[in-house]
């Protein structure tokens, strides 16, 4: 995957900022939450340069004394914790595809894989830094208190491929494509509505979140 330097800011307003960069562009994905939300990149790699260490997930999960088993556990993105009073969690997991170029039908069973294995660990996690109260997850370490938990994939799909308008091609490869992106968003929404877990499938054109905002950010020269 190309997007892996993720970074956390605050804006002037205090409004939670979670950055997804890729190193080869130097663009990036800025994800701002309300100010009354509390937001994590839950997957959060050591940065040596800026002094952050690593996040819960690699510096405990993943870290150098955990069993090679517990390496195949995978993470989520983000977590989000909501100000309402009853408890709610997000779990949002961002693919940026606009470099892909695996097939269409290759590429939804893996993001269908994916987001799947990546709930089941961050539960798992989440789980685990309840139980050693984890300073850094303790607004989203509540599992033991039954909170409602919405898993959301963020998508953003490569650009389409221009081709002669003969016979409706062009027509056909879009259906064919929107096709593809519904069957995804009904078999992760029957699969996890099966965990009791909501799922969202949301994207930077036509289907943005309600509650949150993305944009496009470049990293200052």
């Amino acid at each position: 995957m190309r997007w892996k330097k993720f970074s956390f800011e605050k804006t002037s307003s205090a409004m939670p900022t979670i950055i997804e960069w890729n190193k080869e562009s130097g663009r990036g994905l800025a994800f701002d939450f309300p100010s009354d939300w509390k937001a994590v990149k839950y997957d959060q790699e050591e940065d040596t340069l800026a002094f952050e260490p690593a996040g819960f997930y690699r510096g405990i999960i993943l870290g150098e004394k955990t069993s090679k088993t517990a390496q195949g556990i995978r993470a989520m993105d983000i977590v989000c914790r909501l100000p309402s009073e009853s408890k709610q969690l997000q779990f949002i997991e961002v693919k940026d595809d606009r470099l892909r170029t695996m097939a269409k039908g290759d590429r939804e069973t893996e993001l269908y894989e994916t987001v799947l294995l990546k709930t089941i660990g961050t539960l798992a996690g989440l789980t685990l830094a309840e139980r050693l109260g984890d300073e850094s997850l303790r607004p989203m370490a509540c599992l033991s208190q039954h909170p409602a938990i919405e898993v959301i994939l963020f998508l953003v799909e490569p650009p389409e491929k221009l081709v002669p308008d003969v016979g409706s091609r062009r027509t056909l490869r879009r259906l064919v494509n929107q096709q593809l992106k519904t069957t995804l968003d009904q078999r992760l929404s029957a699969a996890l509505n099966r965990w009791g877990l909501p799922f969202t499938l949301y994207n930077l054109s036509n289907r943005q979140a309600p509650a949150w905002h993305v944009r496009e950010e470049t990293r200052a020269v």
